[in-house]
């Protein structure tokens, strides 16, 4: 190789540096493909952004869990539909997802601190005229509405999308348990999948629904429960989401680890309802549920219904869903977020 030929390479190699320094990770037109770290405390979580930016509108995942991952709610139809409308930003939480870092002790406060962190660097990144959609689910669905309740945080919000949360664990418990004996005792007279249920409905029998141990309990049951519900439509699962899911489980799996079994997050959650502090929440609010949840029965939703300040609240209810009506029936719920969040 001639020094000339040395020469050109070296060149090039400076050229690829440079532009590599100086690019941004924040689409500012167009579609997003952003993938980008926010830290918060000693937690490096990692943000995935996707979809149409020139919309300017977010819609902000607080996923499941705790432990949970966010970019298994990101799967083809997601990806072709959702975000043609408006970009999806994919977050996983602190000990969860592919987060990094050691986080020391942590408290269910720390999360309401990284969704703000999360919030204000958004909007910072992509603008301040961008409106931001909060939806939560599952254990996101407590988080979501215990952030929103503090201080002057619906400021940095346009609208809240509660998709079959946990807002109330004690309340939850309680529906939990009331649902697998009602439903229990209906198959069981049916003579559908009698030995399960004559399992189920003898523990539910003889043993309360309060305490952390009987939740756990509890909410085992609640998801074989829904299995054996034949009106539940199962989840199409798409090639590429089969390609993502091992290699985001595979985190998940170590960091539930993490958030449940060694820090127990949630433990605060059953001394921290949110129903009485519903009221001071506002904002535009969708609640979607699935009919045969038991996981986070669709009396939450009835719950927040009653407790919520703000005067402008749809309700929808998946006749052939259970706690995931974003995969049971991914259409006709999709379809309704899309519509809702373009609306507001």
């Amino acid at each position: 190789m001639t020094k000339a030929h040395l020469h050109i390479i070296r060149i090039c190699c400076t050229i690829i540096l440079f532009s590599s320094c100086k690019k941004e990770p924040f689409t500012q037109k167009g579609i997003a493909e952003d993938h980008f770290f926010l830290k918060s405390g000693n937690q490096h979580m990692p943000v995935t952004v996707g979809g149409n930016v020139d919309a300017k509108k977010l819609l902000v995942i607080i996923h499941g869990g705790p432990g949970g991952n966010a970019i298994t709610y990101r799967d083809k139809y997601v990806k072709e539909t959702v975000e043609k409308e408006f970009a999806v930003v994919y977050w996983d939480q602190r000990f969860a997802g592919n987060t990094q870092g050691n986080g020391g002790q942590t408290h269910i406060s720390d999360f309401r601190k990284d969704i703000k962190h999360l919030l204000l660097l958004l909007k910072a990144k992509y603008g301040q005229d961008f409106d931001i959609y909060l939806f939560g689910h599952s254990w996101g669905g407590f988080l979501t509405p215990y952030f929103l309740v503090e201080a002057d945080h619906q400021q940095l919000v346009k609208g809240w999308i509660q998709i079959v949360g946990a807002h109330n664990y004690r309340l939850n418990d309680s529906l939990t348990h009331d649902m697998l004996l009602f439903y229990g005792n209906q198959e069981i007279n049916a003579g559908n999948n009698t030995s399960t249920w004559e399992e189920i409905v003898e523990w539910c029998s003889n043993n309360p629904f309060e305490g952390r141990k009987n939740a756990a309990t509890l909410n085992g049951f609640a998801h074989r429960a829904e299995r054996l519900m034949n009106n539940v439509n199962n989840p199409e699962v798409d090639i590429q989401f089969k390609d993502i899911k091992p290699y985001a489980l595979f985190s998940q799996l170590t960091n539930m680890a993490a958030s449940g079994l060694i820090r127990k997050i949630d433990e605060p959650t059953y001394v921290t309802p949110i129903s009485d502090q519903l009221n001071r929440i506002t904002l535009p609010t969708l609640l979607l549920w699935g009919k045969y949840d038991f996981v986070c029965p669709p009396g939450l939703a009835d719950d927040i219904e009653l407790h919520i300040g703000s005067s402008n609240v749809t309700k929808i209810i998946y006749p052939f869903s259970g706690h995931s009506p974003m995969y049971n029936e991914y259409v006709t719920f999709w379809s309704d977020v899309i519509t809702w969040v373009k609306n507001h």
